[in-house]
């Protein structure tokens, strides 16, 4: 089994807490993660905020999209409540927020949920918006458009981008990979096998699998090799650092 992995928090601890929402980044912070996977999307007036859905419904008690509220609009909205009275009043946050209640304690995934048509306003907000965190050189952005990646590539050949992948023919995700360049491949971990591994390895790629829930499937993806695992459950990397593989590798 590899001893050097990236444990990485799905939305936070979002097992255990409602996704996206200080609680759920705090708790992922407290079991000691190297990274954190958060999705944004674009506010009416341009900022990025840290929500999954396109539509507000499923998470908070607002309705519409997003990208039709501006960032006060959405301030206003509980994201908590849905999961329990004691998360009432968590609200939405800004990318900049994230940045900075994870600053030196782990890095950040930012997966881009915006719709196509925010991409032209995205793209170089969030570019400013890691220069500005200085954040840069420690995160990994990603999508399942690698359309968005390379577009993110041509305004910043220097960003790392990871392509995510759910499909069972993987050609076209390694020539994207060729083409972008990317750092990691993000398939969806019932597609790992070790020969998905050896071709990322070979394309000096790493592997970081989601969402994986399970310890014994964590396990098996760590004996094929993979370089991270993605978990709504970060608590339960615990059960693999007592097997004796600790986290720690470098994102």
């Amino acid at each position: 089994m590899r001893r050097s992995w990236l444990r990485i928090a799905h939305r936070g601890a979002s097992g255990s807490a409602p996704e996206h929402t200080r609680p759920a980044f705090e708790k992922a912070l407290a079991v000691g993660v190297d990274m954190i996977e958060i999705d944004i999307q674009l506010s009416r007036d341009g900022e990025l905020v840290v929500i999954h859905d396109v539509e507000l419904g499923r998470t908070t008690d607002g309705s519409g999209r997003v990208s039709a509220h501006t960032c006060a609009e959405l301030k206003t909205l509980d994201a908590g409540r849905w999961w329990g009275a004691p998360f009432a009043g968590e609200r939405i946050l800004r990318l900049e927020e994230v940045f900075a209640l994870v600053s030196g304690r782990a890095a950040l995934n930012v997966e881009v949920k915006a719709p196509h048509e925010d991409w032209a306003v995205a793209a170089p907000r969030l570019l400013d918006t890691l220069r500005h965190c200085d954040a840069a050189g420690a995160t990994i952005v990603s999508c399942f458009a690698p359309e968005f990646l390379a577009a993110l590539r041509r305004l910043s050949p220097d960003v790392r981008v990871g392509l995510l992948w759910s499909r069972p023919d993987l050609s076209g995700a390694w020539d994207w990979v060729r083409r972008l360049g990317a750092r990691s491949i993000h398939p969806q971990w019932t597609l790992v096998s070790d020969g998905l591994v050896r071709h990322a390895h070979g394309l000096g790629c790493q592997v970081l699998a989601w969402t994986v829930n399970e310890v014994t499937d964590m396990r098996r993806l760590l004996d094929a090799g993979v370089d991270g695992i993605i978990s709504d459950f970060p608590e339960r990397f615990a059960a693999l650092d007592r097997d004796g593989a600790g986290g720690g590798l470098a994102p």
